[in-house]
């Protein structure tokens, strides 16, 4: 069967977790932005292609960039409860009764720990994180007393100041912008930030390589619905690549290993625990080099 004709061609590492999962989560906001769409990668792996069902003018990389940065990240709070935090932000600690010091602290802990949520039109509810009954959580690579909306909205904020306006597709996910707090989803920079690698912590000496901010983001939407099978191991996580054009419903099947297809390509990958709470994926291998 013929293939379309891609839309969107990404360049991408098979075997950095990092950029699997980031074509995932085009995938998943490609297929709602434009009511359909397939992914596929090439036989060896490095690119990654995008397809409308549909075909018009705004089925496009530069309509496709430009919505999403128009498109709001938010906190799943009430908004009694953002007004109530904020109200409580603006009055000086020494001022707090007690039980206003209280409120504040639980309203900051869900300020920190609630779900998130990519605003219409991609409308996409992102709780994975704190899935421990299916095992989402396992993936959770932030510290307790990290927010995750901070870090999400901090990777968003540079899209939305135009970083990537002059940035072909291809490289979206290798685009390297300064140093800022990540997901670690990257592998490239999980793995140089690796004490037991280089025998110094590079972050502590502010030289890691930088962030790929639309990688982690991305990537983080991707673990929503495309999550890795663990194999057996307890720290050994495989997805799979695939090369027939799938929409999402069906590609997270191949891509989390319940299904194997003649086309597909598996990879394994650790997770690096660089403190007790904070985790980096590191690079993965094609499961056909396991000795």
């Amino acid at each position: 069967m013929k293939k379309p004709e891609p839309t969107i061609r990404i360049n991408v590492d098979p075997t950095n977790p990092g950029q699997f999962f980031a074509c995932c989560g085009l995938l998943e906001l490609a297929d709602r932005l434009w009511n359909g769409a397939e992914g596929w990668f090439d036989e060896a792996g490095y690119e990654f292609f995008l397809s409308p069902l549909i075909a018009n003018n705004d089925t496009n990389a530069s309509v496709f960039l430009a919505t999403l940065s128009d498109c709001n990240l938010v906190n799943t709070m009430t908004s009694s409860q953002l007004d109530h935090l904020a109200e409580l932000k603006s009055i000086k600690t020494k001022d707090q009764s007690t039980s206003e010091k209280l409120e504040k602290k639980s309203l900051e802990k869900l300020w920190r720990e609630k779900p998130i949520k990519l605003q219409k039109p991609f409308s996409i509810h992102l709780d994975w994180f704190l899935d421990s009954r299916a095992g989402g959580s396992r993936f959770k690579t932030w510290a307790g007393q990290q927010s995750v909306i901070d870090i999400a909205k901090t990777m968003k904020q540079l899209i939305d100041e135009g970083k990537y306006t002059d940035v072909s597709s291809g490289d979206w996910l290798s685009f390297t912008i300064g140093h800022y707090v990540s997901f670690k989803f990257d592998s490239q920079e999980g793995g140089h930030s690796s004490a037991i690698d280089v025998c110094f912590v590079l972050d502590l000496l502010k030289m890691s390589s930088g962030n790929r901010p639309f990688l982690e983001l991305l990537a983080f939407i991707g673990l929503e619905r495309f999550r890795p099978k663990q194999d057996g191991k307890l720290n050994s996580y495989v997805y799979s690549t695939w090369t027939t054009p799938l929409l999402p419903a069906v590609a997270y099947v191949v891509a989390t290993g319940e299904i194997q297809t003649p086309d597909s390509r598996s990879f394994e990958f650790p997770i690096l625990y660089r403190t007790k709470y904070l985790k980096s994926f590191l690079p993965a291998q094609p499961t056909g080099d396991k000795q």
